[in-house]
C-alpha cells in the first residue's frame, strides 16, 4: 500500500497493511525546515505517513468594511487599537500588549493570544451581530488564484510521494508562521467576543448565538466549496478546539453546533471526499452527536489532557459506525515531558485499544513543539515503537 492508500483506508474505518502514523502538528520539525516540501520530505524520511496541506485561503473583510489600526501608549502600557467601519456601524477592539505580543500591525482577527489580552473585544454579541457579516467578505479572485497555485505545488509533492492531501485547515504557511483559522465554528466566536459572553448567551439567549454560528457556517460552506473546486484535497478538516463541553452544554452542542457539522459533512461527501473534525477534550457527552453528524474522523483523541476521554468507549462507538480516530498519545504530557518508557507504553496502549479493527491513525495530540533533547528522544521512541508494533 502507498501512504495515501493506507491513510484513506484508515479514514474510512478499514484495516490497512499497518496502522499509519501521521503527526497532526510537528512544530519542532517544522522549525528546522525552509519550505513545505522540506517539511513533508523530512517526515517521509522518518517513515511517517505525512499529509500535504493543499494551501491557505486568505481571509478578507467585506468590500464595504474599512479597517483602521493604531497604537496608544499609557505609561508603560501599550494598547493596540482597531476600528472596523461597516454600513451597520463600527466595531472596535483594544488589545493590551503582554510579553511582547502583539508586536506590530496588522492585528490578527483570529488568534488564541487575542483572548487574554483583550481589554475590549471586537464583537459584542448582543449589539453587533449585523456588523459581524462584514468581517467575512467574499473570497477575492487573487486569493483563489493563490490557493490554486499552492494546491498545484501540494499536488506535485503528494503525487511524488503518494501522500494524502488535506484542505480546510492549514496549520502552517511559512516557517515560523502559524495560521490556525480556516474551516471553523465556535472558535471564531471565542476570538471575536471572548469565552464568557458567548457561553452566557448560549444559555440565556441561544437565538443570538445560533445566528452568530450560522454566519460563520455560511462562510465555511463557501470556503469548503472552494477547497473542493480548486484543490485535490482528500480530506476537509474543521477545527473545533473551543466546541467542547468545557464551553458548551450538550444541549447547546446538539442544537447549535451539530447541525452545522452535518451540513458541512454533507457538502464534502457530495464531492466524494472525507470530512474530519478536530476536537481534543471533553467531547464524550456529545460523542453520539459527532458520530451522527457525518464526521468521518475525529482528530485529537488525547488520553492525558483530553478531559473525560475514555479510549475504549470512544473506539467502540466509532468502530460501530465505521468511523476513524486520529491521535492516541498526549504530545505535551507524554512526548514532551514524559520518559522514554512512558512514551513507549502510551504508544502501545493507543495501538492496542484504538488500533483494534482498523480505523485508526496514530499521532501525538496536538503537537510536538518543544525543541529539547527529551522531546526529540521521546519523538524517536514514539516512531520506533510504532514501527515495531504498528502491524
Amino acid at each position: 500500500m502507498t501512504s495515501r492508500e493506507r491513510m484513506l483506508v484508515s479514514l474510512q474505518g478499514g484495516e490497512p497493511d499497518h496502522i499509519p502514523c501521521s503527526f497532526m502538528l510537528f512544530h519542532n520539525l517544522w522549525n528546522t525546515c525552509h519550505s513545505k516540501r522540506a517539511y513533508i520530505e523530512k517526515q517521509v524520511a522518518l517513515g511517517l505517513d505525512a499529509y500535504v496541506p493543499v494551501g491557505h485561503l486568505e481571509h478578507s473583510l467585506h468590500p464595504d468594511a474599512l479597517s483602521h489600526e493604531w497604537i496608544e501608549q499609557h505609561g508603560k502600557e501599550v494598547v493596540f487599537c482597531r476600528r472596523i467601519d461597516t454600513s451597520a456601524g463600527p466595531l472596535t477592539s483594544r488589545i493590551v500588549q503582554r510579553n511582547g505580543w502583539p508586536k506590530n500591525h496588522p492585528l490578527p482577527l483570529f488568534d488564541d493570544w487575542v483572548i487574554p489580552r483583550s481589554e475590549k473585544f471586537l464583537v459584542d454579541c448582543e449589539q453587533d451581530l449585523e456588523k459581524v457579516r462584514y468581517l467575512f467578505g467574499p473570497f477575492r479572485d487573487e486569493h483563489i488564484k493563490a490557493l490554486q497555485t499552492q494546491a498545484q505545488e501540494a499536488d506535485n509533492i503528494a503525487r511524488e510521494h503518494n501522500l494524502l492531501q488535506v484542505g480546510g485547515w492549514q496549520a502552517l504557511v511559512s516557517p515560523g508562521v502559524s495560521v490556525d483559522y480556516g474551516v471553523m465554528g465556535a472558535d471564531a466566536l471565542s476570538w471575536l467576543s471572548g469565552y464568557i459572553p458567548v457561553m452566557e448567551l448560549a444559555l440565556t439567549r441561544p437565538d443570538i448565538i445560533k445566528e452568530y454560528l450560522n454566519i460563520i457556517h455560511s462562510w465555511n460552506l463557501k470556503q469548503i466549496e472552494l477547497f473542493l473546486d480548486s484543490t485535490n484535497a482528500d480530506l476537509i478538516i474543521r477545527r473545533g478546539w473551543y466546541e467542547t463541553c468545557e464551553f458548551w452544554t450538550p444541549f447547546a452542542f446538539k442544537t447549535m453546533i451539530a447541525p452545522t457539522l452535518q451540513k458541512e459533512a454533507a457538502l464534502v461527501h457530495q464531492a466524494g471526499k472525507l470530512y474530519g473534525y478536530i476536537i481534543t477534550s471533553a467531547f464524550l457527552p456529545v460523542l453520539d452527536d459527532i458520530v451522527n453528524s457525518g464526521v468521518d474522523v475525529l482528530i485529537g483523541i488525547d488520553p492525558e489532557e483530553g478531559k473525560g476521554t475514555k479510549l475504549s468507549a470512544v473506539k467502540n462507538r466509532f468502530r460501530e459506525k465505521g468511523k476513524a480516530l486520529w491521535g492516541g498519545v498526549s504530545g505535551a504530557m507524554t512526548v514532551e515531558l514524559g520518559t522514554k518508557k512512558e512514551t513507549e507504553e502510551a504508544v502501545l496502549t493507543a495501538l492496542e485499544i484504538l488500533g483494534e479493527g482498523g480505523g485508526f491513525i496514530l499521532s501525538p495530540v496536538d503537537n510536538v513543539r518543544e525543541n529539547t533533547e527529551k522531546a526529540w528522544e521521546n519523538t524517536h521512541t514514539f516512531i520506533h515503537t510504532w514501527k515495531l508494533y504498528g502491524k
